[in-house]
């Protein structure tokens, strides 16, 4: 199992400062925002951001550049109002392209991390937990 700093170096090993960089940011933008992120497995390595006590997922960087965002509901529940926020927010934009729509649990993106607007992933990240938070994390009514 990689750490954080090991998955950062492959990472500008694979992809350069620029791809170092934006994995940087994202990774202190979402731990800023209350997310867990962690060093991912597999050969690759990567990141990985979730949210809350049973972990959502969020978004998936791997040290190739790509890019996992997540629209996947809770576990024990049928809805996929979830689902459905987070793919409508993803068809009203110009910026971020996934590499097949719309997404059931996961989409890849066309471009590499560094090649895509960081404002971009950062407010897919703050839409993401918006949305988590509404369905699944509302006060119950009194």
């Amino acid at each position: 199992m990689q750490d954080k700093l090991q998955v950062i170096k492959m990472a500008e090993q694979k992809g350069g400062k620029p791809r170092r960089e934006a994995i940087e940011k994202l990774m202190i933008y979402a731990r800023n925002l209350g997310c867990k992120v962690t060093a991912g497995g597999g050969a690759a390595g990567g990141i990985n951001c979730r949210y809350g006590s049973i972990c959502y997922a969020i978004m998936d960087i791997t040290t190739e550049g790509e890019v996992k965002l997540y629209g996947q509901c809770h576990p024990n529940k049928n809805d996929n109002e979830l689902n459905a926020k987070i793919n409508a927010w993803l068809e009203s934009r110009e910026d971020i392209k996934l590499k097949s729509s719309p997404i059931n649990c996961h989409g890849l993106l066309n471009e590499k991390v560094e090649n895509i607007p960081l404002p971009a992933l950062i407010e897919f990240i703050e839409v993401a937990l918006k949305f988590i938070k509404e369905i699944y994390y509302k006060p119950a009514a009194r």
